[in-house]
Order: structure tokens, then C-alpha cells, then sequence
């Protein structure tokens, strides 16, 4: 399960609901924080699909399971998933092997590493739209 439900257009984590966290406790599994990075060069929004391209790396996380409870406090757990797939997603945007080549529109960088994707301020104001 994707607990953003979306691409985030900032390309860092968005806000995320309960969902994941509930459904998990009351289906007794462990939650796994996962993030992607690398497959926005493929297909996100407002940018051509480009499905064909070859040898864009995709770099997949897992981070440490936990296992909620329904007596666990889902709000906060929601959190602590949020964080934990935020530092997985810093570490993975760390470890990607490309960078965009000089002439190019860096658009698939988050702002905060000199790319022109907007800020997850600007993106929320999108996805209202």
C-alpha cells in the first residue's frame, strides 16, 4: 500500500493518513516503511511518460517493520511511518547514481537539492486543483 495515495510532485514525502497503520493493526501484519526514487523519471505527473528509456536506476528502501496494535495510538504511529519513510527517501536521493546532465531541466530533484520540482508547499496548492 502506497500511504501518500500519490506522487508527490515536491518528490518528498507527503502528508499520510491513518490507513495504512489502522488497516495494519487490525489485520495483526507489521507495517514495512518502503520508499521509491528514481521511477519520477519514468512516469509522474505533468511530465511525459517515458516508459522506453533505458538504464534510469530505480532505488527501492525497506526500512525496519513495526507492529501496530489497535490499543497503539494511530496518529502518532502515522507519524513515525511518515519519518521513517522520509529518512529512507533522503538516504535513497544520497545514494542515486545520476545526476542530470548539465543542459537538462533538473525537474525530477526536489528543491532542496537544486532541482525544480516545486516545494511541498507549491505542490499542495497543486493538488487541490
Amino acid at each position: 500500500m502506497f500511504p501518500e495515495a500519490t506522487i508527490g510532485q515536491s518528490f518528498t514525502v507527503k502528508g499520510i493518513k491513518t490507513g495504512a497503520v489502522r488497516m495494519a493493526a487490525e489485520a495483526g501484519v507489521p507495517v514495512i516503511p518502503m520508499t521509491v526514487w528514481g521511477s519520477q523519471r519514468l512516469w509522474t505527473k505533468g511530465h511525459p511518460k517515458n516508459l522506453t528509456q533505458r538504464h534510469v536506476p530505480i532505488l527501492i528502501r525497506a526500512g525496519e517493520p513495526f507492529q501496530p496494535t489497535p490499543q497503539d495510538d494511530q496518529d502518532a504511529l502515522t507519524q513515525d511511518l511518515r519519518a521513517r519513510m522520509a529518512a529512507l527517501l533522503d538516504q535513497a536521493q544520497r545514494d542515486y547514481p545520476d545526476t542530470p546532465k548539465a543542459a537538462d531541466d533538473p525537474w525530477w530533484l526536489p528543491t532542496h537539492l537544486g532541482g525544480t520540482a516545486p516545494t511541498p508547499e507549491e505542490a499542495a496548492t497543486c493538488d487541490l486543483r
